[in-house]
């Protein structure tokens, strides 16, 4: 800083310091102004530093002795800015007035004295010298100053303090006396009340034994033990057993010996006679006198003969019925009881399995529930209810487990679900198409089809006619040929047996697994029950050593003053955590300790008879669907129903005269059934296993002879080839004569069949003839549409289906893993229903390709592709005659759109071919819409209209446009919409967006019925931006420029032009 100062530059005399920053920046010369500002403040701190460490030097001299002048009066030399002599100057610090006015300290007169307290002679007593305090000192010297104040006011006030410290300690150490004494008489006011307690129970237990009054003896005992073992939480010290005596604490021994020994011979007589009511009342005294292992062990001998006693099974045929013994019943004479025994006697005798595993499993519950409360209370601490709850396990399950092994032997169980597998396999690959092997799979196609159908095409073809069978058109045939078709059943009758018997064996089967899995339940209920009583038990234990431990320690610190003894609140000592550490293995170890083990001989047993019934419900649940089967390839009357879903009332609505078989009901009562009865069961793994097979027949082979079905009734209505009318036909009767003629040499019964036999033409056959075989044409495509609306109930059925096994589930099975496992195969049927619908679909797109080349067939007659132009006279169908002018004029019937003002005319009173064409497709599709379910006559509708769509398209494109045409055409779409809504159920498809949206192609007809209405060019680029816009255009511009150049009035160059121009604006 002195090297700062002396280099800087000196500044003019005449430039005035500022007094700071800001008065700087107002000066002339700011930057002279802040040099000399930084130069005036180093200076001022210079200074201030030196007279700062001069003082102090001063300061440590003074008290040396070595100067005495203030440090207030120093004076400081620095250089001076122009490098010359320094130039004194006094810059004094000052301090607070209280301290500069405050006087100076003295000595003491202790210190003056010490010298002279030295010098004393030694032999004289010392004198206690005054003491001054400070505050003293200062009020001599300056009694009015404040800081004298000050002093004295803090000595009083740490006078004060030190008193009220001592008097407390005082009073703390008289409290800590008193409350000693305290602890003292209480001690022995507590040593005095136990010492009355035991004279006092002596003297009761005595009188009470005396009186042969157990229990009370028995309690008496119990409240002297729980003294002098300190279970109620304070034991008896030495003190209050020599203040009870000698004499009352050897009559209490003795008492106790005797009342266990009475107690003990008591007991044992009881558990010989099988006294209920002794055991009753002395169990629970077994455990206040500490006899409770020895209770245990007589308990279980009782037990162990009442079990004995009730699960035996043999009866003596020839015992003799003692009347005098039977129960007595008002109203019933000796001899009415006497047949009532000898009925019972007999129906023991005969006793079927399922009989014997309900008494032995009721007599072992029945015994826990009646005894299991009692023991746990009396015996719970020598573990008397796990032990009763594992002998009653074992007596039942060794009976059980003997019989059940004898009855799976003497049914020879194994061996006939071998062969149920066996025939099961065969049966499945009957009508799944998995039988043989890959050489012959193409050979065996066809040999399948005909065991799938059980006949010939053309029986198959009369039957769903409703004419018969070849060879014999009588009820009676039908049924004979079905028994006789039904005979062939993969071998199911010989090598398993008939379905009432199998059925029958499996209902008994299944209620001997219901029985052993409610009792599996049931003992597991109360061994979980045991369990948490165990549990409980020992927590109630540790926390009764835990409360004894805690008043000892308590004790102890009241007797103990230290506070080093009493533990901090906060830590855990290591003693403690080595105490929780202990607690944790005895609970680890308890819940290792197993009553029952989790898989028993019982069990395996049950496990093994589940998989066996699984095996036989799924082998007659295949034999069950296989006689529904058959019964429908040879159908009667009975065999077709009216739908029972999405049925159409109106009465000629879609869907209004819709069948469908008894196959679908036949088959899912088949599957409900026998799910169920597995649910029954309780076991969750028969139930598990019966819902995988259930899912699994019906997703494969049911599902495999639908699509077959639906397949042969796609082929039947053919149209030409079929029950549908093909090209040139009337109608359904004469495409019933055509189909008639067509397998009259293959056995066809009827009249028309007849005259196609004798050689006579179609035609002669009359009016009321025509008319019958019409309505049997109108049966024959009921039937044949029957096969479709299967699939859609067989879904619907399967659907619910599932609904119903849940609600089974959720009502019958405890929540757990299996449960849930089990819940999860029954949710596999949804995959099933899925499986339906799709090949519902399917089927239905089937019908639609057969039906699609008669459909653009009757398009291209009507737009007038493939024929030539029919006058209108001729066809009813036709065109009207008009006059105009005295000129007759004859309305076209196919499609053009070049007309002009008359011809729009005529066209706007004429039906036109689109009229035409709609009639020919009703006549068409009308047979199918009615008799199919509702979804499906959409999906069939909405399919042709795709095809009209499409061939439309093609032929709009051949045809030229005014504007006048244009509007004619806008006008016959609207006309194909209206007629496909009126033919469509579905109340989401009537409006003209849905239906677009489902139909891309009539989508596209609409759209090129609005291009083709524009105005001018100009026009259809904003409709082709706008409607890409709303994502409702699927014309390319490509295509967009062909139909504007149909028009007459557009110029082809102006079109093209215009489109390449918009192509970018319209992307």
């Amino acid at each position: 800083n002195f090297f700062f100062l002396s280099t800087m530059a000196p500044l003019h005399s005449s430039i005035e310091i500022p007094t700071d920053l800001v008065d700087s920046l107002k000066c002339k010369s700011p930057h002279d102004a802040l040099l000399a500002l930084a130069n005036e403040s180093e200076q001022l701190a210079a200074k201030l530093a030196e007279e700062l460490a001069s003082s102090l030097s001063g300061g440590a001299n003074g008290n040396n002795g070595t100067s005495s002048k203030s440090p207030l009066k120093r004076k400081s030399k620095l250089p001076s800015e122009g490098g010359g002599d320094g130039k004194e100057n006094i810059l004094p610090i000052p301090l607070p007035k209280s301290l500069r006015d405050a006087p100076p300290p003295q000595s003491s007169s202790i210190d003056n004295n010490d010298d002279d307290a030295d010098s004393t002679n030694e032999n004289e007593p010392l004198k206690t010298p005054s003491k001054e305090t400070p505050s003293r000192t200062l009020h001599k010297s300056a009694p009015s100053h404040p800081l004298t104040h000050a002093t004295l006011a803090t000595e009083s006030i740490l006078s004060s303090l030190s008193k009220i410290a001592s008097g407390g300690s005082a009073a703390s150490s008289e409290m800590r006396t008193l409350e000693h004494q305290r602890q003292q008489l209480d001690a022995e006011a507590i040593d005095l009340e136990h010492a009355l307690s035991i004279r006092e129970g002596c003297v009761r237990g005595g009188d009470s034994l005396m009186g042969r009054r157990y229990a009370d003896a028995a309690r008496a005992v119990a409240d002297v033990n729980s003294i002098l073992d300190g279970k109620d939480g304070l034991k008896a010290t030495d003190r209050a057993k020599e203040l009870a005596g000698s004499d009352a604490l050897n009559a209490h021994a003795k008492a106790t010996e005797v009342l266990k020994r009475a107690i003990g011979e008591r007991y044992e007589l009881a558990v010989q006679n099988g006294d209920v009511a002794g055991l009753s009342e002395l169990t629970p005294l077994l455990g206040m006198l500490g006899m409770a292992e020895l209770g245990v062990k007589l308990y279980l001998q009782y037990s162990q003969s009442v079990l004995c006693q009730g699960m035996n099974l043999e009866v003596q045929p020839d015992a003799p019925i003692d009347v005098s013994n039977l129960p007595q019943e008002e109203g019933m004479s000796r001899a009415a009881m006497r047949r009532r025994a000898m009925e019972q006697q007999r129906q023991q005798q005969n006793m079927s399995v399922p009989l014997k595993l309900a008494k032995i499993y009721n007599t072992a519950v029945t015994h826990l529930r009646h005894h299991l409360p009692m023991v746990a209370y009396a015996l719970g601490e020598a573990d008397g209810d796990a032990a009763l709850v594992q002998l009653v396990h074992v007596e039942a399950e060794k009976r059980a487990v003997d019989i059940l092994r004898e009855y799976m032997g003497e049914r020879e169980l194994g061996r006939t679900v071998r062969r149920a597998e066996i025939v099961a396999g065969k049966m499945e690959g009957r009508y799944t198409g998995m039988s043989g092997n890959s050489a012959t799979a193409g050979n065996s196609h066809d040999e399948m089809d005909n065991r799938l159908f059980g006949m010939d095409e053309q029986n198959i073809t009369n039957v769903i006619m409703g004419l018969g069978i070849a060879g014999d058109s009588t009820t009676d045939n039908v049924v004979s040929r079905r028994n006789a078709a039904q005979r062939e059943d993969c071998g199911f009758t010989i090598e398993v047996g008939n379905l009432s018997d199998v059925d029958a064996a499996l209902e008994e089967w299944a209620l001997v697994m219901q029985h052993t899995e409610s009792y599996e339940r049931f003992i597991r209920h109360a061994v979980r029950e045991v369990i948490k009583a165990r549990k409980l038990r020992k927590e109630q234990k540790r926390e009764e050593k835990r409360r004894l431990k805690e008043m000892e320690e308590a004790n102890n610190n009241r007797d103990n003053d230290s506070p080093a003894l009493l533990g901090s609140p906060g830590v855990s000592s290591p003693r403690s955590s080595k105490k929780k550490t202990l607690e944790q293995e005895e609970d680890l170890e308890e819940d290792r300790i197993e009553i029952l083990p989790p898989h028993t001989a019982l069990n395996e047993v049950a496990a093994e008879i589940g998989g066996y019934y699984s095996s036989l419900e799924r082998c007659l649940l295949l034999a069950g669907m296989q006689r529904a089967f058959i019964h429908a390839n040879f159908p009667d009357e009975s065999t077709f129903t009216p739908v029972a879903i999405g049925n159409n009332h109106h009465h000629n609505g879609a869907g209004s005269h819709a069948l469908q078989t008894n196959l679908v009901d036949e088959c899912l009562f088949a599957a409900r059934r026998s799910t169920m009865r597995a649910f029954a069961t309780g076991h969750t793994g028969t139930a598990s296993a019966a819902a995988n097979v259930c899912v699994d027949v019906l997703g494969r082979v049911l599902l495999d002879v639908l699509i077959r079905r639906a397949e042969l009734g796609a082929s039947l209505v053919k149209p030409g080839e079929g029950l549908l009318g093909g090209q040139g036909s009337d109608g359904l009767g004469q495409s019933a004569l055509s189909f008639a003629k067509s397998t009259a040499g293959k056995g066809f019964r009827g009249v028309q069949g007849a005259a196609a036999r004798a050689g006579a033409k179609v035609g002669d056959a009359n009016e009321e003839t025509a008319e019958e075989l019409r309505q049997r044409t109108l049966l024959g495509v009921a039937r044949a549409a029957a096969n479709f609306n299967d699939l859609e109930v067989v879904a619907d059925y399967t659907k619910r289906l599932e609904g119903n096994f849940l609600k089974e589930i959720d009502a019958g099975y405890p929540r757990g893993h299996d449960t849930e496992q089990l819940r999860m195969c029954v949710k596999g049927l949804g995959g099933v229903v899925e499986s339906f619908s799709q090949a519902s679909s399917r089927s239905v797109e089937e019908l639609i390709s057969m039906v699609l080349p008669r459909v653009r067939q009757i398009v291209n007659d009507a737009v007038g592709q493939d024929a030539v132009s029919t006058s209108a006279a001729s066809n009813f169908l036709g065109s009207p005659v008009l006059t105009v002018g005295g000129n007759t004029t004859v309305a076209s019937t196919v499609l053009d759109y070049n007309l002009d003002d008359a011809a729009f005319e005529l066209s706007q009173i004429s039906e036109g071919y689109i009229g035409r064409m709609c009639s020919s497709l009703d006549e068409l599709i009308e047979p199918l819409r009615v008799h199919l379910v509702p979804k499906l006559s959409d999906n069939l509708v909405i399919g042709i209209l795709g095809g009209v769509s499409k061939r439309l398209e093609a032929a709009i494109r051949k045809s030229k446009f005014t504007p006048l045409g244009a509007i004619c055409l806008d006008s016959d779409i609207r006309y194909l919409m209206n007629f496909t809504k009126d033919r469509i159920d579905s109340p989401e498809l009537k409006s003209n967006v849905t239906l677009c949206k489902v139909c891309p192609p009539l989508a596209r007809l609409n759209q090129i019925t609005l291009l083709m209405n524009v105005d001018d060019l100009e026009d259809a680029l904003d409709l082709i931006s706008v409607s890409k816009r709303k994502g409702s255009w699927d014309l390319k511009l490509d295509d967009a420029k062909i139909l504007l150049s149909l028009r007459v009035d557009f110029e082809g160059s102006k079109v093209n032009d215009l489109l390449v121009t918009g192509d970018d604006d319209t992307k």
